[in-house]
């Protein structure tokens, strides 16, 4: 099957369609871009597609669920559908005066937005119901978040978190996470665990400070303090990784890549701060950051200067100080070409 042949719900499933709804990764912004160019007639089911995928957050049902999510949802579109314009025409409502089709015409654009939200609100209780709580993100925002145990978890920009309700007691504590978060977990007196769930790993601890990044299609975690134990998902391995302070271990499940390094702790959590820190860090990283947690475009007119290394903070509310200790630096000239992009080119001579 190809990408031509998605449905709807296969669309909200596949990674690089997530990475370009979710996390506006550029290189799959440009991969949908040349793909609705080469099928045109699809665009408007993309489109689609997209939108459910930010109306639910970002996360699908449960496996076993699924079938019956699925259905429900469209149930629900096809019963919104019958009362919506088709081709700019009113569906047709025998048994109505003249008058009141005339009245009905002038109402359908505001039932259709209340059709919208009615429908987003039903998907978005079908994927939570009543017993989870739900935490989101949007560029520029972050959250502080007390779990039910007292445990705290700091929300970067751009990303979700969702538990249950309702902890039991005698059963681990669990979360899931999409984005980047840093969690400040609670040590209980039964050393009874908690586990955040991503798309790469679960990692288990008692109690403990450390960092979680979800983006690119990976999962890095970044230890603080305490101990951390990682179980990689997709992996052939079935022994669990047990990290140390200062550990970082990043795993992805769909490359099956898996790396295990020494770091600063500080430098991966200053985001807290509204401060990112890099210490000799190849410039492509440090665009790679800015995207993540500005949701700006960066394009690399020279790859060369890619390869540069850049040391030092970046205030991610004032970029513009960044841009400039950068031009001055590697003797490069940075342009706005819209509201969120950006090029850097080399100075001639």
């Amino acid at each position: 099957m190809t990408f031509r042949d998605y449905t709807t719900e296969e669309f909200l499933q596949h990674p690089v369609f997530r990475q370009w709804v979710l996390e506006q990764d550029p290189d799959a912004a440009r991969f949908w871009e040349q793909w609705m160019q080469a099928y045109p007639e699809k665009r408007q089911d993309l489109f689609k597609a997209r939108d459910l995928l930010l109306l639910i957050g970002g996360h699908a049902p449960a496996p076993q669920d699924q079938q019956q999510t699925w259905e429900k949802i469209q149930e629900s579109i096809s019963i919104a559908n019958q009362h919506m314009p088709v081709s700019g025409r009113l569906v047709p409502m025998p048994g109505l005066p003249r008058s009141k089709k005339s009245r009905l015409r002038r109402w359908m654009p505001y039932a259709a937005i209340l059709t919208g939200v009615l429908i987003a609100a039903y998907a978005i209780f079908l994927f939570y119901g009543a017993g989870t709580v739900r935490y989101a993100t949007v560029m520029g925002e972050q959250k502080t978040i007390e779990l039910p145990d007292h445990s705290v978890v700091k929300l970067n920009v751009n990303s979700t978190l969702h538990f249950a309700k309702d902890w039991n007691k005698k059963g681990p504590r669990e979360v899931w996470l999409r984005g980047e978060a840093y969690f400040t977990v609670r040590h209980e007196r039964d050393n009874r665990r908690f586990i955040v769930h991503t798309n790469d790993v679960n990692i288990q601890v008692v109690g403990t400070e450390f960092n979680v990044n979800t983006r690119r299609v990976q999962t890095q975690v970044v230890l603080n303090n305490g101990v951390v134990q990682l179980t990689l998902k997709e992996s052939k391995s079935e022994a669990a990784i047990t990290m140390k302070p200062g550990d970082m271990v990043t795993y992805s499940a769909a490359t099956a890549s898996l790396t295990n390094k020494r770091v600063n702790p500080d430098e991966y959590a200053s985001w807290r701060r509204r401060v990112l820190i890099f210490n000799d860090a190849p410039v492509t990283e440090v665009i790679k950051s800015l995207q993540d947690n500005l949701g700006i475009i960066i394009q690399l007119e020279d790859e060369s200067i890619g390869r540069q290394t850049f040391t030092g903070n970046i205030s991610i509310d004032d970029i513009k100080v960044f841009f400039k200790t950068l031009e001055r630096s590697f003797n490069i000239h940075i342009e706005q070409t819209g509201e969120n992009t950006y090029v850097i080119s080399s100075i001639q001579g």
